[in-house]
């Protein structure tokens, strides 16, 4: 029988990913095995596509579960799916893969096992009418990575440039543009628009699809911050979504007057040259192809201008956001402005990000100790004047006179 729900206007919907939908009882299946595991595979698809999930998610979930069927050399509701499979298959995991990629590959395993193994997408039933046996969730707490702090990544993964080295990226592109000019290079284009695509990811902290997908009209006015024109503030619509759910939206204050004037010198004498014999459609970094620059594109232009400046190979365009995030701190701004600034749920999120330079704890050390010298001299001023002030009052008392002198005196 095959679980319904009942429609808010009448009559019957069948639940997504029901096993029923997709092994019909009675009718006979070539290579059943095979074709179970497949129909498996599709009922998981429709059960996340039902939460809204995105499809590059549910392809990697797909991927993992192949992956450790053939891992296996057999499918999930036969024996070998044990807990002693799994511990071999993230022993091989734990050779190549970063603890966060392999944490990610366990979450995207279980929940592919909570799926098939949960009574109410009946995939239990049909597998024990089937091959007479039914799949079981060997996965635990004891045989998976703990996720027991915020940051999972490797110490040499994305971190904040330091002021040489974004004087490095940065400062070799314009000269670099200039050569590409005067040889007549077809790339002279792409490299300006480079210019101004990385110092808006650095200037408002934007991660790659934020930045990639942008288009003029999400510039705004700040009544407040007149001297930035057009350009005080910036709408983002594709911020990081949650699980099933639309990109989040924030603005983002403009904060520094040289990135808002790298911008306006991009809108007014570099992007109309995208647009010379076609119309404008609005995108805010194009290629010279008319498309809106992909995030691939983004990498590898960053990786180009990466290796002119030198800079360790490990780094990504993220690590500019993450520049962004210390240099405001560094810079004195509120905590929880940094915070909404990038779009973050959590302090301890936008904490991550931060990295401030020696020079900048040696500063806050020694206003710390200036600010603690300052107070001790101020109560030591204080006490003396106390003690001042209360001599004083001694010395003007008149000292009493004795019985004898009293007499003399009438």
């Amino acid at each position: 029988m095959v679980s319904r729900l009942r429609k808010p206007g009448g009559g019957d919907a069948a639940v997504a990913g029901l096993a029923t939908l997709h092994v019909v009882p009675g009718v006979p299946m070539l290579r059943p095995a095979e074709a179970a595991f497949e129909k498996m595979l599709t009922g998981f698809a429709q059960h996340q596509r039902a939460r809204r999930l995105s499809m590059d998610t549910i392809k990697e979930r797909e991927r993992v579960a192949r992956q450790v069927q053939t891992f296996a050399d057999a499918y999930p509701w036969e024996s070998s799916w044990n807990r002693a499979l799994f511990d071999r298959w993230s022993a091989m995991l734990a050779d190549s893969k970063a603890a966060s990629t392999m944490s990610s590959y366990q979450l995207h395993l279980r929940h592919f096992l909570t799926y098939i193994t949960d009574p109410a997408y009946e995939w239990p039933q049909v597998c024990l009418e089937l091959f007479g046996t039914f799949p079981a969730n060997a996965i635990r707490d004891l045989n998976s990575v703990r996720h027991s702090q915020e940051y999972m990544g490797r110490p040499s993964g994305n971190r904040p440039l330091t002021r040489t080295e974004t004087k490095a990226f940065f400062g070799q592109m314009d000269p670099e543009i200039r050569r590409l000019q005067a040889e007549g290079h077809k790339g002279a284009l792409a490299a300006a628009r480079d210019l101004a695509l990385f110092s808006v990811v650095y200037g408002w902290g934007l991660r790659r699809r934020e930045a990639a997908r942008l288009e003029t009209h999400d510039w705004r006015r700040q009544a407040k911050l007149p001297e930035f024109g057009d350009h005080a503030a910036l709408a983002v619509r594709w911020g990081k979504a949650s699980a099933g759910q639309p990109p989040r939206r924030r603005t983002v204050i403009s904060v520094w007057p040289w990135a808002v004037q790298t911008v306006q010198f991009y809108m007014h004498d570099i992007r109309p040259l995208f647009y010379v014999d076609r119309d404008d459609d609005g995108v805010m970094f194009p290629t010279e192809r008319g498309e809106m620059i992909s995030l691939r594109s983004v990498n590898d232009r960053f990786k180009h201008w990466r290796e002119l400046a030198h800079l360790a190979d490990y780094l990504s365009p993220h690590c500019l956001r993450h520049t962004y995030v210390t240099r405001l701190i560094e810079s004195g701004y509120d905590a929880q402005f940094v915070t909404d600034q990038v779009g973050h749920s959590h302090a301890a999120t936008t904490a991550i990000y931060t990295a401030v330079s020696s020079d900048f704890k040696n500063l806050q050390v020694r206003h710390a100790l200036d600010a603690a010298e300052e107070d001790a001299l101020r109560r030591a001023c204080a006490q003396a004047e106390a003690e001042a002030d209360m001599d004083d009052a001694f010395d003007d008392q008149e000292p009493p006179r004795s019985s004898a002198n009293r007499r003399k005196a009438r």
